[in-house]
């Protein structure tokens, strides 16, 4: 089967198998949704939404793999909306994630063309990330993600394979959870236009407790993406 058509096809044959499984594994199942609410949309060090966005999200966990989707809709609805799906296989201290997204050109109205998967003009993107993370002794993780397929291309329709490479430490003071990060890209793609740092900043979460047994996390992130000097602070919650 050719590369364009493989992509959604495989992804819904590994769901459906997924589930089959879990018929027969139910003991080592779990299935997970929750949603975001964030006062704009910024992933790494890119401004994709000025909007406050709900970013809901759905998996399925089996053993050691895991199932899913996630999506961001901006409350103003001509702004950018995504919707994607995800493969990740987990060990210990690595992790291999395959991507898929997808940013329609409108979720509302009457255009559509998830279905379309040619390299050459398909919108879904689709991901390789490997992440290292270290044990608690040593809390740092490394996170490396290049795009191989679909809507990553220049100007002459050639791939640009863009690189993402982040590094993050996890620690916390009191009941703040604390991460400070530093996120960079190789060379040229769309990430920025050279070599070097496009993310970097630090993360605090706490968790509000709302009852003995129900918590929601509050999070805050303050951004700098030193190539197009421009500086965001986000505040989200999720339930």
């Amino acid at each position: 089967m050719k590369i364009k058509n493989t992509l959604l096809i495989s992804t819904l044959f590994i769901v459906s198998a997924g589930f089959t499984f879990a018929q027969e594994s139910e003991s080592n199942v779990s299935v997970d949704v929750y949603a975001d609410i964030v006062s704009r949309y910024v992933w790494r060090g890119m401004n994709l939404s000025p909007s406050p966005s709900v970013q809901p999200s759905l998996g399925l966990n089996i053993g050691k793999l895991s199932i899913g989707t996630w999506a961001s809709y901006s409350f103003a609805p001509e702004l950018f909306q995504e919707v994607d799906l995800f493969l990740t296989y987990e060990t210990q201290y690595v992790s291999f994630t395959i991507n898929d997204y997808y940013n329609p050109l409108d979720t509302i109205a009457f255009a559509g063309d998830y279905f379309h998967l040619s390299n050459a003009s398909t919108r879904h993107t689709l991901e390789g990330m490997v992440n290292l993370n270290g044990p608690e002794s040593f809390p740092v993780s490394l996170v490396a993600g290049v795009m191989i397929y679909g809507n990553d291309r220049d100007e002459e329709g050639n791939n640009l394979y863009s690189t993402y490479l982040e590094l993050n430490y996890a620690t916390s003071i009191k009941d703040i959870e604390l991460m400070p990060f530093i996120g960079i890209t190789p060379a040229k793609g769309y990430y920025g236009d050279k070599f070097g740092v496009m993310n970097m900043g630090i993360t605090a979460v706490r968790n509000i407790k709302i009852s003995d047994n129900y918590q929601i996390p509050v999070k805050g992130s303050f951004i700098i993406n030193p190539q197009q000097e421009k500086v965001f602070f986000v505040i989200g919650i999720t339930f």
